[in-house]
């Protein structure tokens, strides 16, 4: 999505990846991972969709001074403590926990600290849910851990209203796409929708991005309980709560985030209606019912799998009652009367 975007300003692309990917099959040149140098050393410009690829590709980039958004945001990412504490230092809300290295000391952590309830988080490797266990009263449960002895972070277990994100993007000057409503199930974004507003998020987002030197589009998501919000993680690079941009915003995040990266002047975020996005998930295919109520992507991944996000549709609503109306209308005819749940 970030080619089919920067292909409007007239850019060629190269990709670190396999023949099949999505993103080779649309790139100027395609390289396989063993040629990150030939890649990176082609490239004026050096991103990343992901922050989990190649750590020699990106460590290469950033010695050459062309890797933006810079190593510091992805290592942070990368090493979930990192972050945490991170964000500890700017003095941004988010959840009370506690570092632990090695897993029988995170359970020991839970037990002694949270009363045995709250999250348990290892601090590399998790993104879409994955490493990421929640106990709620029996950590015995969890002793499958004790014999990891990697960080892990323990969290208080959070009783929020909804969660929410904000997609910003940094240039010269920052962009902020709206805040919006998200709905995770087993920790995989499902649908999202917006615009909405709430005090003090933007100004967390701009703390989080000058503290980075920051360049590119960045996600935040929160918990929003009340008129508080905790800040559950970032996501330096495009992100999934973002991808309506593509029909519903001035300016796409992909084509910011290019923009960002290059140097060119940013385009507004403003959204130009209600808008709302279901993620495709395990499924290859969907009805012309579906394709009458909004606008479907396809990302081409070939082998669908439980949790794979395949694809997503955006829609769109004279208010966020009817935008909620056609969620829950896509919903129903993709998943059927089983739901999500069967394919996550």
């Amino acid at each position: 999505m970030m080619i089919l975007e920067g292909r409007k300003l007239g850019l060629k692309f190269n990709v670190l990846g396999e023949a099949s990917d999505p993103a080779c099959q649309i790139a100027d040149s395609c390289f396989p991972e063993v040629r990150y140098k030939e890649m990176v050393d082609s490239s004026d410009v050096v991103t990343f969709e992901f922050e989990h690829v190649n750590e020699r590709a990106l460590e290469y980039a950033e010695g050459k001074g062309k890797l933006i958004p810079n190593l510091r945001s992805v290592e942070l990412k990368r090493h979930r403590h990192r972050e945490r504490e991170h964000l500890q230092k700017l003095g941004v809300p988010q959840p009370r926990f506690v570092i632990a290295q090695g897993g029988r000391e995170a359970l020991r952590v839970l037990r002694d600290q949270f009363n045995g309830v709250g999250v348990i988080k290892k601090s590399e490797g998790g993104y879409d849910g994955k490493n990421q266990y929640y106990v709620r009263g029996n950590p015995s449960d969890f002793s499958f851990l004790e014999a990891d002895p990697g960080y892990f972070v323990v969290e208080e277990l959070v009783h929020f209203d909804y969660e929410a994100s904000i997609v910003a993007s940094r240039g010269e000057k920052a962009e902020f796409y709206p805040l919006t409503v998200n709905r995770n199930q087993k920790g995989i974004l499902v649908f999202n929708y917006g615009p909405l507003d709430h005090e003090g998020v933007r100004e967390i987002a701009s703390k989080i991005m000058d503290s980075l030197d920051y360049r590119g589009v960045l996600a935040v998501e929160f918990f929003v309980k009340g008129r508080e919000v905790m800040v559950n993680e970032i996501a330096p690079r495009v992100h999934n709560t973002g991808h309506y941009s593509l029909d519903f915003a001035e300016t796409s995040q992909f084509e910011n985030h290019i923009r960002a990266i290059t140097g060119v002047p940013l385009g507004s975020a403003r959204p130009l209606t209600f808008f709302g996005m279901v993620n495709l998930l395990g499924v290859s295919r969907v009805s012309e019912e579906v394709l009458g109520l909004g606008k479907v992507y396809w990302y081409g991944k070939g082998e669908v799998r439980r949790r794979r996000k395949m694809g997503h549709v955006n829609l769109s609503g004279g208010d966020l009652g009817e935008v909620r109306e056609k969620i829950e209308k896509v919903m129903q005819l993709v998943y059927g009367e089983g739901g999500v749940d069967n394919y996550i």
